[in-house]
């Protein structure tokens, strides 16, 4: 608790969405490199970052079978070789565009990123799915 007074102190002065503070959570991979989804998880922080004003991450995961179940699906949608699904938690701490309830902690949120021939990771969409 003290860490999320702590983000949200921070985030009332910064004006912006707090990503740097997230707990990282890891599944072992036989898909990906620990580079891969540190790059992927990187896109989500600065998205989060510049766009979720109001709001600290608390949480991004990568949990291989929830994303391996989604994956094949978004990077045919998206005409891309490989997609990454990755899963985040966070706290909404005040007003920020109005799409999103202060106060409310959303869980189980969907970061959808895709890429070509090991290029750099797209975030393409984000919600629940």
């Amino acid at each position: 608790m003290a860490i999320i007074l702590s983000a949200v102190c921070v985030f009332c002065f910064s004006g912006c969405g707090i990503s740097f503070t997230a707990e990282k959570i890891v599944s072992e991979s036989e898909i990906f490199t620990e580079r891969d989804i540190d790059k992927a998880m990187f896109a989500v922080y600065k998205k989060f970052a510049f766009d979720f004003e109001g709001c600290v991450l608390l949480e991004i995961e990568y949990d291989e079978e929830y994303s391996k179940e989604r994956a094949e699906g978004w990077a045919e949608q998206y005409d891309s070789d490989e997609a990454i699904v990755l899963l985040s938690k966070f706290y909404v701490a005040a007003d920020g565009d109005g799409s999103l309830k202060p106060g409310e902690t959303y869980s189980k949120w969907n970061w959808i990123l895709v890429r070509n021939e090991g290029g750099p990771w797209k975030l393409m969409t984000w919600g629940y799915g």
